[in-house]
């Protein structure tokens, strides 16, 4: 009884690994990579701040480490890609129209629907920074009225 437990587990196991969606154009350097958190440069997106620190977020997938400054509150918004993030410092809220706003420090995750309006917001009296990975590059398109 056993043995077939550990191959029921292996096959499952194995059918899980290979049912994962692979990463877009994940970086493949020669060696190992450590950026330390001062040298990550940011560019200014009138209020947040885009740090990039793999890929090119201007035209394809990319990891970058978005900025937001402590009560900022976007407007309703969309991007043309999936995206997940996690919040590295502040507590964050993303929701989309209808969704209950939940509160997100540090270490937690969400993913973020591509074409799908949602605002995000900066909440307390700290900045915010969330590590984001996208298939897409990034993007912000505000509803047409």
């Amino acid at each position: 009884m056993l043995m077939y437990k550990k191959i029921a587990f292996l096959a499952a196991l194995g059918a899980m690994c290979a049912a994962q969606p692979s990463l877009a154009q994940q970086p493949k350097p020669s060696r190992s990579l450590s950026v330390p958190a001062i040298q990550v440069t940011y560019k200014d997106l009138g209020g947040p701040q885009l740090g990039t620190v793999w890929g090119d977020s201007a035209k394809g997938p990319h990891g970058s480490f978005l900025r937001l400054p402590k009560g900022f509150v976007s407007p309703a918004h969309l991007h043309t890609g999936d995206y997940y993030g996690v919040v590295v410092e502040g507590s964050v809220t993303n929701a989309e129209a209808g969704q209950q706003e939940m509160a997100l420090g540090p270490g937690s995750y969400y993913f973020q629907k591509g074409k799908t309006d949602h605002v995000t917001k900066c909440l307390g009296n700290a900045d915010c920074l969330i590590y984001i990975s996208q298939s897409k590059a990034f993007d912000f398109i505000t509803p047409k009225k």
